[in-house]
């Protein structure tokens, strides 16, 4: 976790427009003379807001502006001469003082102190990774990288934007700061303002809890801001006397608080049923008997189900430790995913249901003493036809290592893996499920269907040594799907490549393209010269290398869902550790960027980083991938009419993929394709802020409303300012919060 920097804020809020004011006079006129890149720059980041401000930037206005800048301009030209002078003057003491004895004896001194305050400057830049050292490997790529790119310059640059370290505890007592008297009245006053305020139904099975630890729970429920609930208590036979002390004393002291006692223990599934069969509520909220509920949770349940008509709904949440006294983790997740949800139980707490739904599929399945709640939360999606994700921690669980899920992990992945494979036979699909790289991590292998075939289209220009690579690689590492490789040979002129080129026909299909560079329309050329044989085209760019068997296989597997539209790949650097893509978060940087990007896909141990929560190993759904390595359908690619060829080069995979989201499908990141993407060799590289402003200007133009709204499967406590998931500081409590809802329903039609 971390601050982000000065040069992070600034960029995140488009500060870099400051750059003019701070211009000396001279450069501002040279900044906004008609036809400048300078002044281009400001029309393209204006434009890109969206903003009218562009019209202060008339000619008219400029003619005026320039001629009262030429007056300052005069006027700092004699300020210059006297400043002249006066340097020569301080030139000549400056130059007697260090020809003086006590000047070169003291030189060490100096040297040391000028060395030890580079140290501290240097100290203070590399404190971070001192906290957590497992970033010291990717630093030193991201070092690298920057030397290689800009030299020291860059190298300092990079330093200077390394965060601060601080604890998920420090930044939740922050947190807790900012939710202050004066919010508190503002959400009482908007919960007397609802109409139709629906009963929520708790249902918490206990057994055997701690004395204190019981008591903290239900008091988070009294302290609810909310207070149309009942706490609907079944007791699983405790044997602690105590137990049922605490229980009757709060029941006596509440009525909304109905406790029954079992004479048997029957399991926390039972219980839970037990609750469910008496609780009056249209909607019921699970709660464990030791962890904590955040005193606006009832609140924020009670606000999506009269804005959002859900079916199920869930939060973010915080771990406590097990004596409560610190919060050791946050947990921050994204819009509903059921690629990822069939990759891990990634929904744990809160979760609340509609109660005649829950009814509906039975309650929890009773015949299950462990992963009851993953076999629910399956179970409750299928029959969903709305479930709500708030971006807010709304529960403390609190972390026991003497509970079940510790002492009974293997038993755990037998009972989510025999659970998951029941989710995909009720749901009519064929599928394998195999355990994951980490505990409660899992793969689902699905069998390629017949009639699937793939054109692989790779756009070029020249670079014959880089087509060679690609399609080599293809043929030794795709074997399970028919594809054809379609070359797009764009107005080459290098004599090499060309005559490597002319060999292809042999084995691929080469084609012949003129005109302009414009990837979007080349790829769209490209499709429309192509049969109907095709089920899925593969957007590939001629610097991709295929590097292990079965990538093709496994994106194939995804993308012949009828709702998937596009798949997207693992990328990695040359260096084949290195991240280059792992999903594309939009609004990222302001428009768009790759998720993991400059990250190591290794940990100090040696083993694989699953990234933030699995994200980095779990199929799981996203908003856009990159077209340097995308599989897409050939019906939602003709349904969206393929890619908008007003977008040249920049976002136009982007934009590409959102049409692809509008029209009904979903976009999947799928990790178990991992390939080298050794980028941009063909068009060059630009490391000016934006290479392509114009294309930037029109996507942001084009989608502004999305942006505004947020990346669904990005979390908006994490910040926009860094690829590696990492949270939005400072933290701060906000009344009115984006609820992510995902409708769900037929996949579209052909």
């Amino acid at each position: 976790m971390r601050y982000p920097s000065n040069l992070e804020f600034a960029h995140s809020h488009g500060l870099g427009v400051l750059q003019l004011n701070n211009a000396p006079d001279n450069r501002k006129l040279e900044w906004l003379q008609p036809g400048s890149p300078e002044k281009q720059r400001l029309i393209n980041y204006f434009a890109a807001l969206g903003s009218r401000q562009l019209e202060r930037f008339e000619l008219s206005e400029l003619k005026q502006h320039a001629a009262s800048l030429n007056q300052a301009a005069v006027e700092r030209d004699r300020h210059i001469a006297g400043l002249n002078q006066a340097v020569a003057e301080r030139d000549g003491q400056i130059e007697r003082i260090q020809s003086s004895a006590s000047w070169k004896v003291s030189a060490p001194l100096r040297w040391i102190g000028h060395r030890i305050r580079r140290a501290r400057i240097l100290i203070a830049c590399l404190a971070p990774l001192w906290h957590d050292p497992r970033k010291i490997p990717s630093t030193v790529i991201r070092v690298r990288v920057a030397w290689d790119r800009g030299g020291m310059l860059a190298v300092k640059q990079l330093l200077l934007r390394l965060p601060m370290e601080v604890s998920f505890n420090d930044v939740w007592l922050q947190y807790r700061q900012t939710f202050t008297p004066d919010v508190e009245v503002e959400i009482r006053e908007r919960i007397g303002g609802m109409e139709g305020r629906p009963l929520i139904s708790i249902l918490m099975p206990v057994y055997n809890t701690p004395g204190g630890l019981l008591r903290r729970t239900i008091e988070s429920v009294l302290a609810q801001l909310y207070s149309d609930w009942e706490l609907c208590v079944v007791d699983d036979a405790s044997s602690q006397s105590e137990v049922r002390r605490i229980l009757e004393e709060f029941s006596a002291r509440d009525s909304r608080i109905r406790v029954e006692f079992s004479e048997r223990n029957g399991g926390i599934a039972r219980a839970t049923n037990r609750a469910l069969a008496v609780a009056q509520g249209s909607f019921v909220a699970l709660l464990d008997h030791d962890d904590v509920l955040e005193k606006q949770a009832l609140f924020r349940l009670a606000e999506s189900i009269l804005a959002d008509d859900p079916d199920m709904i869930y939060s973010d949440e915080a771990m406590l430790s097990e004596d409560g006294g610190k919060v050791v983790n946050h947990v921050y997740r994204p819009a509903f995913s059921p690629e990822r949800l069939r990759s891990c139980p990634y929904i744990v707490h809160l979760v609340a249901f509609r109660t005649d739904l829950l009814r509906e599929i039975g309650g929890l399945d009773a015949s299950l003493a462990i992963s009851q709640d993953y076999d629910l939360i399956l179970r409750a999606s299928e029959k969903a036809r709305a479930i709500v994700h708030i971006p807010e921690i709304l529960y403390l669980w609190r972390q026991r290592k003497r509970s079940t899920g510790h002492k009974m992990k293997e038993e755990v992945m037998e009972t989510s893996r025999q659970a998951l494979a029941r989710h995909l036979g009720r749901c009519g699909e064929r599928g394998e499920v195999r355990d994951g790289l980490l505990f409660n991590y899992y793969e689902v292998r699905y069998p390629i269907e017949p009639g699937q075939r793939v054109a692989i289209i790779i756009p070029t220009k020249n670079h014959g040594e880089l087509v060679r690579q690609c399609l080599e690689s293809i043929e030794r590492t795709v074997s399970g799907v028919p594809y054809d490789i379609v070359v797009i040979d764009h107005a080459s002129t290098d004599p090499e490549s060309l005559a490597y080129f002319r060999q292809l026909s042999d084995r691929h299909r080469l084609l012949r393209y003129g005109g302009p560079f414009n990837f979007s329309s080349i790829n769209n050329w490209a499709v429309a010269q192509l049969g109907g044989e095709y089920t899925h085209y593969l957007f590939c760019n001629n610097d991709v290398e295929a590097t292990e068997a079965g990538w093709l296989e496994r994106m194939m597997e995804l993308c012949q869902k009828p709702d998937v539209g596009m798949v997207g790949a693992k990328l990695f650097y040359p260096d084949g550790r290195t991240f280059q893509h792992a999903g594309v978060c939009v609004g990222m940087f302001g428009s768009a960027e790759h998720y993991a990007k400059f990250m190591d896909n290794r940990l100090p141990n040696g083993g694989i980083h699953p990234g933030y929560h699995g994200t980095l190993i779990a199929n799981h759904e996203v908003s856009a991938v990159t077209a340097a390595c995308a599989l897409m359908r050939r019906d939602a690619f003709e349904r969206i009419g393929g890619f908008d060829e007003a977008i040249a080069v920049g976002f136009g995979d982007v934009d590409l993929c959102l049409r692809t989201l509008e029209a009904g499908y979903r976009i999947l990141f799928c990790p178990h394709a991992s390939l080298i993407h050794h980028e941009s060799y063909t068009r060059g590289k630009s490391y000016e802020d934006d290479p392509h402003p114009e294309d930037s200007a029109l996507f942001t133009k084009k989608w502004r409303k999305f942006l505004d709204r947020g990346d669904p499967y990005f979390n908006p406590n994490l910040t926009l300012c860094s690829t590696q998931w990492e949270i939005r500081l400072p933290m701060e409590f906000n009344p009115h919060i984006g609820r992510r809802v995902i409708h769900l329903g037929p996949p579209p039609r052909a």
